[in-house]
């Protein structure tokens, strides 16, 4: 036994020791001294003897969507490297770009001369497999131009060994520009057609035409905290698609499920919403509203037939009490008072639930455009976020059907009290 095992053992080595020389008569080895000496941008600017050191930084600026030229010392030899694994059927090694130390997948560079004339190019596109990369080497494009570090390497392996840099800027001024004065004119429009138009509002003032309203009435009705919400998501979407487009120069592929899942939850929600108002019997509501807004009219009147004296204690309990008395009478008419308040409020007060669902969407909104400053992208929100966004606006729909639709009339106030005794006849 011990023989056989010894024979073994010994015809193992043998095969082993011939088998490793017919490998590596088969492999390439890639070569190990290349060295990247400079790059540039392409084609280079001309300028004159006299230009400042300002204007040959200027010129030599690169950006994203142009291309660069590395001079590569060995270049040759990657291409005898390529032509050996190309002729023995191994695996092609890819030569990518290298910069700030992150590979460039999908940036594949091309001779434009013989290899011995040691140039390649690259075009700088913001591709699928470069993202990640390309997110990290845009990172704060709103600071100002730096030189980055240059190499070229294999798309697994690490770069070659360089010291060149190039000036480079993240964002373009054209796109910014152009990028700033869209958002600029959308917000402006927006804002515009928020406050001046019925765009996220509820129906318009219904006051009765003989009751005189105790202030001059407001133009239009109460904001809609569906409609708000759908118009804030809309917003944050659009201004990350725009500032994403502007630094990337991706048209394609900048929308992702999270944006579609988080405007499908808005319009869902103002849907609903809508649904519910039309099927709880307008008119009804409307009669009684008309009663409310009637009987709040009268108490104003006759609150402000008898004012105490100004400086009293009674003095800032009638000016809180007809205050409340007012701001119902809005209500009761379907007057705006204000867009924080009419988000959060039914016909009788502030509810939980629409804070609720008012405060989730501010905070994610808020976190999807910070992430978009980031990564350079849509942001990849989780199920629980989404879940959670989904189950306030859930919550509302589910609540918005048992808030009361008609302003109730405020309590009056205790007997015995300036504001309700009778004014005393005056004599002569």
């Amino acid at each position: 036994m011990q023989m056989v095992r010894f024979i073994v053992a010994a015809l193992a080595a043998l095969a082993m020791s011939t088998a490793s020389p017919a490998r590596a008569a088969d492999d390439c080895p890639a070569p190990t001294d290349i060295v990247v000496q400079s790059a540039q941008r392409y084609p280079a600017a001309k300028l004159d003897d006299n230009a400042t050191d300002m204007q040959r930084r200027d010129a030599a600026i690169i950006e994203l969507g142009e291309t660069i030229e590395l001079t590569i010392k060995g270049l040759d030899k990657l291409q005898a490297d390529a032509d050996c694994r190309k002729s023995k059927g191994l695996p092609k090694r890819t030569l990518v770009l290298f910069l700030g130390g992150q590979a460039m997948k999908g940036l594949a560079g091309y001779a434009p001369q013989p290899p011995a004339a040691e140039k390649m190019r690259f075009d700088l596109a913001h591709t699928d497999e470069s993202k990640t990369a390309w997110a990290l080497v845009l990172a704060k494009p709103w600071a100002r131009d730096r030189d980055v570090d240059v190499s070229a390497g294999y798309a697994d392996s690490h770069p070659f060994n360089s010291n060149a840099t190039v000036p480079f800027r993240k964002l373009p001024i054209a796109w910014a520009v152009l990028g700033c004065l869209f958002m600029f004119a959308l917000i402006a429009a927006f804002i515009a057609l928020l406050l001046r138009t019925d765009m996220c509002r509820e129906g318009r003032p219904a006051i009765p035409s003989d009751v005189v309203p105790p202030a001059p009435p407001t133009a239009y009705g109460p904001y809609s905290l569906s409609k708000v919400q759908a118009g804030i998501w809309f917003l944050v979407i659009l201004g990350a698609y725009i500032f994403v487009v502007a630094v990337t120069h991706d048209l394609s592929g900048t929308i992702n499920t999270t944006a579609l899942a988080l405007m499908g939850i808005g319009a869902a929600t103002m849907v609903g919403s809508a649904l519910i108002t039309t099927n709880q019997g307008e008119g009804a509501n409307a009669d009684e509203q008309e009663k409310s807004a009637r009987a709040i009219a009268d108490r104003i009147k006759g609150l402000r037939a008898n004012p105490p004296k100004a400086g009293t204690p009674e003095a800032a309990v009638f000016k809180k009490q007809l205050n409340d008395l007012e701001l119902a009478f809005k209500r009761a008419t379907n007057q705006s008072i204000g867009l924080w308040r009419d988000i959060v409020s039914d016909a009788n007060g502030v509810n939980f639930h629409r804070f609720q669902m008012a405060a989730w969407t501010v905070v994610l909104a808020f976190i999807f455009a910070v992430a978009v400053t980031r990564i350079l992208a849509m942001p990849d929100f989780d199920n629980t976020l989404l879940a959670l966004q989904g189950l306030s606006a859930g919550t509302f729909l589910g609540l918005k059907v048992s808030e009361p639709k008609v302003t109730s009339v405020p309590g009056e106030k205790p007997a015995g009290t300036a504001a309700e005794k009778p004014a005393a006849p005056k004599t002569g």
